[in-house]
């Protein structure tokens, strides 16, 4: 299945409009995990990928339409990841499909046919939240929980950046200790399939007795403006090189990233699951909570 990526990508696809989990696509992690350092059968790191689908309607029996807004999350340890085209295609199907005499049943069906087909695809559980966009305008939560220091252009220092291809050399220590806290909207790459740019919000937290200095930090983060990687293998490479480089006691590595095609992708990385329960309550309280900027 994943070898046959090709089918949706470098192509005119028209958009199905029967329900079509054959055009779902799987992508392996472990090649960006093996070409980066991350061993694979014992990851340095815990994590969920939170996927915001904002784009999904179906019609009821009477032909009146229905819109929803669908969080899908599951585990970093998952063998893949779904491709974002197809899941847009599949997503998509549902448009002209009647699903249910009413909403709520409607509801039900997306939320367990969805799980279902991803959940087999990806080899791993699959959970969904379903809400009509007037639903989730009351679980809506702003930003992440705790203090975020904004780290902006003022923290570079006037040396010029020159590098925009991932280059762990770039990072450098401050010769500190302590606790990092903060976030930067300085995060670009480009899509590892199509190269389309994809902007990100990184946020960080590393307690470590070793820290980066914030303009090198910035400087590796900006380095990744020309890498073609899936937000995913980001979040992952920038954990990996602050974890081999630095050795923290604790780290915390997630991004929020704008949406494209619809969809947003939001992964965390941590070397313990409670920075994630504290510092990520829309990954923890997933079905109750949800984050979104006004980039999104």
């Amino acid at each position: 299945m994943e070898n046959d990526i090709q089918h949706v990508l470098g192509r005119k696809v028209a958009y199905p409009r029967t329900y079509s989990p054959e055009i779902l696509v799987r992508v392996p992690r472990c090649e960006n995990r093996i070409n980066h350092g991350i061993n694979t059968q014992e990851l340095p790191f815990v994590g969920l990928d939170l996927w915001n689908c904002y784009e999904v309607s179906a019609l009821l029996n009477n032909g009146a339409p229905v819109n929803y807004i669908v969080r899908i999350l599951y585990s970093c340890e998952s063998q893949y990841i779904v491709e974002s085209k197809s899941l847009k295609l599949y997503l998509n199907a549902f448009n002209m499909m009647k699903c249910g005499d009413d909403a709520p049943s409607v509801k039900q069906h997306l939320a367990t046919t969805i799980s279902r087909d991803l959940s087999i695809l990806l080899e791993i559980e699959v959970k969904t939240a379903i809400n009509s966009p007037g639903e989730l305008s009351h679980i809506l939560h702003s930003a992440p929980a705790g203090e975020w220091e904004y780290w902006g252009c003022n923290y570079l220092t006037p040396v010029p950046l020159t590098s925009y291809t991932q280059d762990i050399d770039l990072l450098q220590s401050s010769g500190e200790n302590g606790v990092l806290q903060g976030m930067t909207d300085m995060l670009r790459s480009r899509c590892k399939i199509t190269a389309q740019p994809d902007w990100g919000d990184l946020y960080l937290y590393m307690d470590s007795d070793t820290l980066p200095t914030i303009d090198s930090l910035l400087r590796y983060i900006v380095s990744f403006r020309d890498e073609n990687h899936f937000h995913e293998e980001v979040v992952e490479m920038i954990f990996q090189a602050l974890w081999s480089r630095f050795s923290p006691r604790k780290l915390l590595v997630m991004a929020f990233y704008t949406r494209r095609g619809g969809i947003d992708i939001n992964p965390a990385r941590a070397n313990h699951v409670s920075l994630i329960e504290k510092y990520c309550p829309h990954l923890a309280n997933f079905q109750n909570i949800a984050i979104k900027f006004p980039c999104q």
